[in-house]
């Protein structure tokens, strides 16, 4: 299975036709089954078509994406829904930030290739600045069915947290998608004790899109990667590809074979002290 990581780096975001048509042929060129968007996508697509004002920094653009602007979300997801069914793919949208309850949450909804949600995804563990907006933790870790594949999501920082990881391949997941966003700067080895590190211990494939660019004063700058257990991957590095902070997407092809005869042979997850597991944990058959 081809899956790809996106950045958002040099597509044309002044327009949603625009953006839209350089997502999609994009998407087209690389071949791809299933692609991944970064975190904060919804709002830098809203400020570069002017649906959202950008304030003096990025903080008060975001508090102000909260307060005045969540009818953007509509016209994102329906134009993602799109895209997936267009492109026939599996599509994780990025982030959104929604209102459920008087709660706000930071999402992550992604698109079969009919262009319905087959996963919503909130994160788990917010950082202090999402804490003083007034985020909520999202409470569930689910799965959803890609035939052969069970796939999760891990939204943003949660991907620094061990026990995302840990929970999702105790629940018998092959594929993690990863949304996230780094600040541009010495991040190499933050990005690395991330899903690279979920994934070496976990044994399952990740999806890594990182935000590239300015969004209103803030500047990202990780890079996109398609991760895989270290001792299947090229130079047993753990990256089966790997792009730098301004690369626009990276694609690689799964060998899930590969994969399946490495747990076989050494099946880390049932190497755990699983008791201490029990509530969570999930023998294969």
């Amino acid at each position: 299975m081809q899956v790809t990581a996106l950045t958002m780096a040099s597509l044309d975001l002044s327009s949603q036709e625009k953006y839209r048509a350089e997502l999609t042929g994009l998407l087209k060129k690389s071949g791809t089954g299933l692609a991944v968007l970064p975190a904060y996508s919804a709002l830098l697509l809203g400020v570069s078509t002017g649906a959202i004002p950008p304030a003096e920094s990025f903080q008060k653009t975001f508090k102000d994406y909260i307060d005045r602007h969540l009818t953007w979300n509509d016209t994102y997801l329906e134009l993602h829904e799109k895209i997936a069914r267009e492109m026939d793919i599996y599509l994780a949208a990025g982030t959104v930030i929604e209102r459920e309850k008087d709660l706000l949450y930071h999402t992550v909804y992604c698109f079969n290739p009919q262009g319905e949600p087959c996963l919503r995804q909130r994160q788990t563990h917010l950082t202090p600045f999402q804490l003083s907006i007034g985020l909520s933790r999202g409470e569930e870790l689910p799965l959803f069915d890609l035939p052969p594949y069970k796939v999760g999501i891990i939204v943003d920082s949660d991907a620094l947290h061990p026990e995302t990881g840990r929970i999702l391949g105790l629940q018998g997941a092959d594929i993690v998608l990863h949304c996230g966003a780094l600040s541009e700067g010495l991040n190499c080895w933050r990005q690395v004790a991330g899903m690279w590190s979920q994934v070496q211990q976990n044994q399952f494939w990740a999806v890594e899109a990182q935000l590239s660019g300015n969004l209103a004063g803030e500047r990202f700058g990780a890079a996109p990667a398609v991760i895989g257990p270290c001792e299947i991957t090229p130079g047993k590095s753990g990256y089966l590809q790997r792009g730098y902070p301004h690369t626009a997407e990276v694609t690689a092809e799964l060998d899930e074979a590969a994969r399946r005869e490495l747990i076989r042979k050494y099946p880390l997850l049932k190497l755990l002290n699983w008791q201490a597991y029990s509530e969570l944990y999930r023998e294969e058959s």
